[in-house]
């Protein structure tokens, strides 16, 4: 039985280790996990993801900026998720089109003229279709807790380097995620927040009777 998990949240959140460690759990009870990143995962998203991360690639317009990330999952749906969930396989990911809703679309203020959200949503209903993913874990925390996390690795991508304005507008974008964007709650079969200042353990621990609910739902 096939399943679609994917880890979201902004940038110190533990996206990657807590993917990690459900990849870890899931294939020690037999299961075949495919643990995948947004942008990358395929020949072009990774391309990508050079790009839109690397600092000397300098400010985009955001719709341009959206696209590429949109450009990207829409190489790891068509070349990597969809053939794994057709294999049986449970397929981890990284990141989400959560994110390009929030950092491109809710976030950029001054950085952008017309609305974008429309304009995203139309495209993440697009390019989904009917590969979207039976559970999304959305990971928050605070700014400041963030930031505690984020000063143990000096190193800062295109994005992180926007300074503490944009990166706090990224933290309540995602905290209000859920109400600003209500058809999600619709066009997803299950989205749970879960909080990233819990401890490590206990946080892997409720993602997986999260992830295990999912699996038994399936199921029935």
């Amino acid at each position: 039985m096939s399943l679609y998990l994917a880890i979201d949240g902004p940038d110190g959140c533990g996206k990657s280790t807590q993917v990690g460690i459900l990849a870890a759990q899931l294939r020690d009870a037999g299961r075949q996990v495919v643990h995948l990143r947004e942008p990358g995962s395929t020949p072009l998203g990774e391309h990508l993801r050079t790009l839109l991360l690397d600092p000397t690639t300098g400010e985009l317009d955001p719709l341009s900026e959206a696209l590429l990330f949109c450009a990207a999952r829409q190489e790891m749906l068509r070349r990597e998720v969809q053939p794994a969930l057709s294999a049986g396989k449970t397929v981890l990911v990284e990141r989400c089109f959560f994110s390009t809703l929030v950092y491109q679309g809710i976030v950029p203020g001054d950085r952008t003229g017309p609305d974008l959200l429309p304009v995203l949503r139309q495209v993440s209903e697009r390019v989904h279709a009917d590969c979207r993913p039976d559970l999304v874990v959305l990971l928050t925390l605070s700014y400041r807790a963030s930031a505690a996390r984020r000063q143990e690795d000096q190193r800062q991508d295109r994005i992180e380097q926007r300074g503490e304005d944009y990166l706090r507008a990224v933290h309540a974008g995602y905290a209000g995620l859920l109400e600003s964007q209500p058809w999600l709650l619709a066009f997803l079969p299950r989205i749970e927040m879960l909080s990233a200042e819990l401890p490590r353990q206990e946080i892997a621990e409720q993602i997986l009777r999260l992830t295990l609910a999912c699996q038994e739902d399936q199921a029935r």
